[in-house]
């Protein structure tokens, strides 16, 4: 991670400033892309021993359209969640939010792209109680909470399916690595059956392979 921080600093500067000349020289409003993806995540390194497959949604902004741009991307994962009865629901999640650049290859119907992201993370674990009976409203109690920096590698396919506004199948995978966090485990929380809870902790790095699919839409 040490190494690969520099380097996504080094091309973010220069996709921006590249994004920043092509404004310049051609008298045309900006091109952009927005998209959002449905991931599912791999477990890998040590995390697999304590995380489990994870499912949630991305969503990125990508600014300078075709070639080199700079991408926003931002992320929600749950990769723990277990209903205990009585209304209650555990569960542990992590959301994310990187910048860096993006290099799109091609412009016919197929266009590969890759793109590196550096940014931060947040692991969160919360005891939800939705008042099921009626008798109080629902509440949620924050069992866990750690700040992370997290880099990202990424490579997908965009298989274009609309020109006239364009609109693009994204499909993807990415290589997503948190640096040593202290977090709650999957299956880290005991229920002692009396209304108290004990909550288990860990302190790793986390590293997942998240497959996405979704869509890309350009925005002008």
């Amino acid at each position: 991670m040490r190494r690969l921080a520099p380097a996504v600093a080094v091309l973010t500067i220069q996709a921006a400033t590249l994004a920043a000349q092509g404004r310049g020289l051609r008298e045309v409003r900006p091109e952009g892309y927005g998209g959002l993806h449905v991931v599912v995540a791999q477990p890998l390194g040590e995390f697999r021993h304590t995380g489990d497959w994870s499912a949630g949604l991305t969503g990125f902004l990508l600014f300078g359209g075709a070639g080199l741009g700079l991408r926003l991307d931002g992320g929600y994962l749950q990769y723990d969640s277990d209903y205990r009865g009585y209304g209650v629901t555990t569960s542990s999640s992590v959301g994310s939010l990187g910048l860096g650049p993006q290099l799109t290859l091609g412009h016919g119907r197929l266009r590969a792209y890759g793109f590196a992201t550096l940014g931060g993370s947040f692991f969160w674990t919360a005891l939800t109680e939705d008042g099921y009976c009626g008798c109080y409203d629902g509440d949620t109690f924050f069992l866990n909470g750690r700040f992370t920096t997290t880099t990202q590698l990424g490579t997908g396919l965009l298989i274009v399916i609309s020109r006239r506004r364009p609109v693009a199948l994204d499909l993807g995978v990415r290589d997503v690595r948190h640096a040593r966090v202290r977090y709650v485990p999957a299956g880290g929380i005991t229920d002692h059956g009396d209304g108290s809870y004990s909550v288990e902790r860990v302190e790793t790095p986390v590293r997942m392979r998240v497959f996405q699919v979704g869509v890309s839409i350009g925005l002008r």
